[in-house]
């Protein structure tokens, strides 16, 4: 998970009575980590707190499951992000996805001996007694629910996938281990989450899918056959060496640092007239093996103010600069550079929100699958076809929240 500007959550309900908690949804990890009120530090005080005593269906545990009695010792546990690390023990609760639009909690989720309400389960969770300032401390969500594969997670209980599959009635279980992320491009439309399918008002067009590769590790890694600018291949994705990572944690294009240089030079370009970075530029493919993804400026560049006299290499039409280019900004391509260890890295890209805003992602837990299609967005009632924006003195572009509505609906296949 990255530690950037934008972050991407919604609601969730915790423990009897509910204890609601803003999560982000994140495919890069593997278990549900909240602050808890075991953690005094600032940087879990600007935070709500999960009480543990509040809760009538909580239980104490070490990470296989075994009841820890009160006061006795306990296991724990630190794991560790793209940036930052949280320490905590370990703990069984209610967990519910749905009942919550902003709204108090409704003491219909409240958990009774008599079974627990409909998208409620029970989920081993940790909760948190130390987290590091960095990123924590600035972000606006509480904690994290991981979206990843059991590879990630300390044992099958601790998985949010697998409980929501042991959950699900037996009936239409084909697609108890499938999701899908609908990251929204304006204020005129919301984003979503949906567990148990896909929704098909969100495709433009078919899904293609990639097989995961190395699914015991957890990951949401996909293996790249090329990497190209234009029709320039890069030369550092040779040997079938470069995997590249979905990963919903993380707001930009992660890329290796040895991959950085070439990659910033090959996508950096002069903005036109306007001034902003959503016409032609250098095209970014990430090339599987049945099918590509692509990215253009609109995804992956900004407009800044030109301060190197270092030409772009990418002159979109030099000879007609005078007329339609701008020469006191360029687009700069708003990459991150992020070098993994082995076995993950060292030439792993990680595709964050430039790729999921511009595609809808699916997610097979069962078939070890990742499906792409291009997603199916509204226009902006701000600006009419045709109407070219001037971006020179507005702040950068940023979508609103990806699960600001948290929905669960059945596939509509």
């Amino acid at each position: 998970m990255a530690g950037e500007r934008n972050a991407y959550f919604g609601t969730i309900n915790v423990g009897s009575p509910p204890q609601p908690f803003k999560v982000v949804f994140d495919t890069g990890s593997g278990h549900l980590i909240l602050p808890s009120m075991y953690c005094h530090s600032e940087t879990c005080r600007a935070h709500s707190r999960y009480k543990r005593s509040a809760s009538s269906t909580a239980r104490d545990i070490d990470w296989n499951g075994t009841q820890v009695a009160p006061n006795q010792p306990r296991d724990q546990i630190t794991v560790a992000f793209g940036t930052g690390d949280i320490t905590g023990v370990f703990v069984e609760d209610v967990v519910c996805l749905e009942g919550l639009d902003g709204d108090s909690p409704s003491d219909g989720l409240v958990a009774t001996a008599s079974g627990l309400p409909e998208a409620c389960m029970r989920m081993r969770m940790i909760a948190a007694t130390a987290m590091s300032e960095d990123p924590f401390a600035s972000f606006d969500f509480d904690g994290i629910l991981g979206l990843g594969l059991g590879g990630l997670s300390q044992s099958s209980e601790f998985n949010f996938l697998h409980v929501v599959r042991a959950s699900m009635p037996t009936a239409g279980s084909c697609f108890k281990d499938t999701f899908a992320v609908f990251l929204a491009d304006s204020e005129g439309e919301e984003s979503d989450i949906t567990l148990g399918g896909w929704a098909e008002d969100h495709l433009e067009g078919e899904l293609s899918w990639a097989p995961v590769h190395k699914p015991e590790m957890g990951h949401w890694m996909v293996k790249i056959k090329s990497l190209r600018v234009n029709d320039e291949v890069l030369n550092f994705c040779n040997n079938d060496e470069c995997n590249a990572a979905i990963d919903t944690g993380t707001s930009l294009l992660a890329v290796p640092q040895a991959a950085f240089p070439e990659l910033y030079e090959l996508l950096r370009h002069p903005t036109p007239h306007d001034g902003h970075c959503e016409g032609p530029g250098p095209l970014l493919h990430f090339e599987f093996d049945e099918f590509s993804v692509t990215l253009g400026p609109r995804e992956y560049a900004q407009a800044e103010t030109v301060s190197t006299q270092a030409k772009p290499r990418f002159e979109n039409n030099h000879r007609n600069v005078s007329q339609g280019m701008r020469e006191d900004l360029f687009c700069r391509p708003m990459l991150m550079s992020l070098d993994m260890p082995e076995p993950l890295g060292p030439k792993l890209f990680i595709l964050g929100e430039p790729v999921l805003r511009k595609y809808y992602t699916v997610y097979n837990a069962h078939e070890k699958k990742v499906g792409f299609a291009r997603a199916r967005h509204r226009r902006s009632s701000k600006q009419l076809p045709g109407q070219a924006a001037d971006y020179s003195q507005q702040e950068p572009r940023t979508p609103p929240s990806m699960f600001g509505a948290f929905k669960r609906r059945k596939s509509q296949r």
